[in-house]
């Protein structure tokens, strides 16, 4: 497999070095099938050695849907598409796309370059206290409730104040380090669905609290991060989850994230008007629409617009030269993101984000979001695209058979994030992370108290 990707690697490079000075679909098709090919062969690869429940076989189709779907098989007609109605420079279209490829080119290569030499898969298993166990599913029952009780009455009173999403980030760290928690307190005859049903009845109430509480508001992300984590400790702990099972789910699921984006964006979202008027909405537009098939994806393929202006922006006023990623240097740090990005760059944390300035730079009417390729492009070139996209195959590598407790964190946080980074920016798994980190640390403290005893 190594030699098919660096074979990959070596084609990306010579079609970047060719790239038409105007659109061209043709190229567009060159570098979305040579993609396709490697991609088969890849997640092939990665199914026999990780099994159907792995990183990569949420990461590759959603890269190919969010930076090939739009030049191949959509525009120019693409005006059914909010973020496509804000003008866009097409001529960079074939050049941004093959960034796009590179980036994943590089990606492949590091992540099978550096794979673990394993001769047989071991679930791990740590020592985790029975009392850290009870106290974190404990809180993160507390806190979950809190949410849902906060979201039902203030949203009933007219009185509801949106949610801090940090905040939300953290109760779902501690919602979904509870059930790895209780997962390292199985016995071995304890694999199956009715094992999990019965040991996690806590977990489960939490999560069932925290996801309504988010839907009921409109906040799919959250949702999905949490989904995703139990998705795989259920598979690594508990049964093997299924193609059969999966590809249903998955559809799903991929409906519900284009459903509710098509509301999100117009004057029916769920923050304005009740869920029955959202969804009345909704169905109107899809009825009335000659793309259902591309509406449904839209979540997926209008991410496509920002890695365009990404390109675009800089021709225009240069690199940001990283200045979009400082907050991630003291994510450990309460806040410390907001003000370090502050003092040393001067310039608030919305000033930097990708998003932002991309929907400034489009004279968007709502935030067009951004694109981890876009992103890493605004901020280094495309050096900085293969460069750190090489670095993420490799990390996803080293970790995704993980032989520690803290590479499985770092797994969980990456796995959370398996469709959401793309359209994202490539260190947003690392909030996760941290708050994995710190809430292990904190919820497995044990005070002894020692007497002294004197005669």
């Amino acid at each position: 497999m190594i030699y098919v990707t660096f074979s990959f690697l070596l084609i990306s490079i010579a079609s970047f070095f060719m790239v038409p000075l105007s659109f061209s679909r043709e190229f567009c098709i060159w570098e979305m099938v040579t993609f396709m090919i490697v991609a088969v062969l890849f997640l092939q690869h990665k199914v026999r050695r990780n099994g159907i429940i792995c990183f990569d076989m949420f990461f590759i189709p959603t890269f190919l849907l969010i930076n090939y779907a739009h030049a191949v098989f959509i525009y120019p007609d693409d005006g059914f598409l909010p973020p496509f109605q804000f003008p866009t420079n097409v001529e960079l279209i074939p050049y941004a796309v093959s960034v796009a490829q590179m980036g994943i080119a590089f990606y492949m290569f590091g992540n099978i370059y550096f794979e673990k030499d394993i001769q047989e898969k071991i679930v791990l298993k740590t020592d985790i206290p029975k009392m850290a166990v009870n106290r974190i599913a404990i809180v993160s029952f507390i806190a979950s409730l809190a949410v849902f009780c906060y979201v039902i009455v203030l949203r009933l009173a007219a009185a509801f104040q949106h949610l801090y999403p940090r905040l939300m980030t953290m109760i779902l760290s501690l919602i979904a380090l509870s059930w790895f928690f209780q997962t390292q307190q199985l016995n071995a005859e304890d694999h199956s669905f009715f094992d999990m049903l019965r040991k996690n009845k806590m977990n489960i109430a939490s999560t069932l609290l925290f996801s309504v509480s988010q839907l009921f508001v409109g906040s799919r992300a959250v949702v999905l991060f949490l989904l995703f984590i139990l998705l795989l400790l259920v598979n690594i702990y508990y049964f093997r989850i299924r193609f059969r099972l999966l590809l249903p789910a998955m559809l799903l699921g991929m409906f519900l994230m284009g459903f509710l984006a098509i509301i999100r964006v117009s004057s029916y979202n769920l923050s304005n008007v009740n869920f029955i008027d959202a969804f009345k909405y909704g169905v109107e537009v899809i009825i009335d629409s000659p793309s259902i098939l591309w509406l449904f994806l839209s979540d997926f393929v209008v991410n496509a617009k920002t890695l365009y202006d990404a390109v675009d922006f800089t021709r225009l006023n240069g690199f940001l030269m990283g200045t979009s990623y400082v907050q991630y240097l003291f994510v450990f740090v309460p806040m410390g993101g907001s003000y370090f990005t502050k003092l040393l760059t001067g310039l608030d944390m919305d000033e930097v984000r990708t998003g932002n300035i991309l929907t400034s730079f489009s004279d968007a009417t709502y935030g067009l979001g951004t694109n981890m390729v876009g992103d890493l492009y605004m901020n280094f070139s495309f050096l900085g695209v293969v460069i750190l996209m090489f670095l993420l195959g490799m990390l996803v590598a080293r970790v995704e058979i993980p032989k520690s407790k803290y590479q499985l964190y770092a797994y969980m946080a990456l796995f959370a994030n398996c469709i959401y980074l793309v359209r994202a920016d490539i260190f947003s798994w690392l909030t996760f992370f941290v708050f994995f980190l710190i809430f292990d640390w904190l919820l497995r403290i044990h005070i002894v108290y020692d007497e002294d005893i004197t005669d």
